[in-house]
């Protein structure tokens, strides 16, 4: 009796200390578990702080001819980011867009915050429609300042820092209030870049505006002044169909073989290809089709000024007379191409 009395106190007491062993060991796995999961995390931060960083802005103008360039920026921010992203180097990219107007228009400007969240950004934005402008020069100055001024740039000096200004008017003269050459001047102390990229019908106002102050603002601010380029489907008196390229007010030729698919871009980026004169000789720029009554009088009144004419039906390829280039729609031009090469050369330049 006694020995079942002993075995009877004993065994619920190994099983009490089996129970405090079971808690021991699971508590030790959770903990163990907890420290796993803070090592990895602050192995991530140490990743994350370790790798280079990329801030990309684009300022744009949104008035009412600019829809296909638009287009092109809502369409292809993420897969910019992508490939920015696995280059060498890799940086952790940030995008950031400010959309303007003009004065009197349903906004002057419209910011939307750096973040790099990319499907973020591409939903922000994906509600830019082209409306409003139609007097010629576009708020780029305050465009400018808010691109500058109020999205917040990393103040990291080893963040590749760039911004596109992507518009097809230049800004108001003395009226405005802002001085976007002391804009600039700020924007390279801060270590921005600033690349600016003409899209079709900047280069039909004439100096000191237009293509002219793209220039100035890409020189001030350590960047570049590119012409944007459009491809376009044309067919000749005889029904044969050809490819052309519109850029900068003049129109070329493409080979044969970078008809197809992107080659064209490729081509544009070389310098290679073949200008094509009018009728009169002149290098011919359009209004286009698509665009609003207001934007192709617009155009076509700077045009007429410039010495050029809208009127004219054919310029000559190959000795034959082909209708004139019409820009039917401005979404298909080179605008990824350029983002992509000049960020990535910025990229290179800064986080090296």
């Amino acid at each position: 009796m006694l020995r079942r009395a002993i075995l009877g106190s004993v065994l619920p007491l190994g099983l009490c200390l089996s129970a405090v062993c079971n808690l021991a060991i699971a508590g030790s796995v959770a903990q163990q578990a907890v420290f796993a999961a803070d090592s990895d995390e602050k192995s991530h931060e140490k990743e994350v702080s370790a790798r280079p960083h990329m801030d990309l802005a684009f300022c744009i103008d949104t008035t009412g001819s600019m829809q296909g360039e638009i287009d092109m920026v809502k369409a292809k921010t993420k897969s910019l980011v992508a490939q920015l992203s696995v280059g060498k180097p890799s940086p952790i990219v940030r995008v950031g867009v400010v959309a303007y107007r003009d004065i009197g228009d349903q906004y002057v400007t419209k910011v939307f915050p750096f973040s790099d969240d990319i499907d973020k950004v591409v939903k922000d934005i994906s509600e830019l429609k082209a409306d409003g402008g139609g007097d010629g020069p576009e708020a780029v100055d305050r465009g400018l300042h808010a691109a500058i001024k109020e999205l917040k740039w990393g103040s990291d000096k080893h963040t590749a820092k760039i911004l596109f200004l992507i518009g097809d008017a230049g800004p108001h003269g003395v009226a405005s209030d802002l001085d976007w050459r002391a804009d600039c001047r700020a924007a390279i102390a801060s270590g921005i870049q600033i690349n600016t990229i003409g899209c079709a019908g900047l280069e039909s106002y004439s100096a000191p505006s237009g293509v002219d102050v793209f220039k100035q603002i890409a020189h001030l601010a350590d960047g570049k002044f590119e012409s944007l380029a459009y491809r376009q489907e044309t067919v000749d008196s005889l029904g044969r169909k050809s490819t052309i390229v519109n850029a900068g007010g003049a129109t070329y030729a493409l080979s044969r073989a970078a008809t197809a698919g992107d080659g064209w871009k490729k081509e544009v980026a070389a310098g290679s290809m073949k200008p094509i004169a009018s009728p009169t000789g002149m290098a011919m720029a359009a209004a286009p089709a698509s665009a609003p009554r207001f934007a192709r009088a617009k155009m076509g009144t700077m045009m007429a000024g410039a010495g050029g004419s809208l009127a004219e039906s054919s310029y000559v390829s190959a000795g034959r007379a082909v209708a004139a280039p019409m820009l039917g729609s401005r979404s298909d031009n080179n605008l990824d191409d350029i983002m992509l090469r000049d960020a990535r050369e910025r990229a290179n330049s800064v986080l090296k």
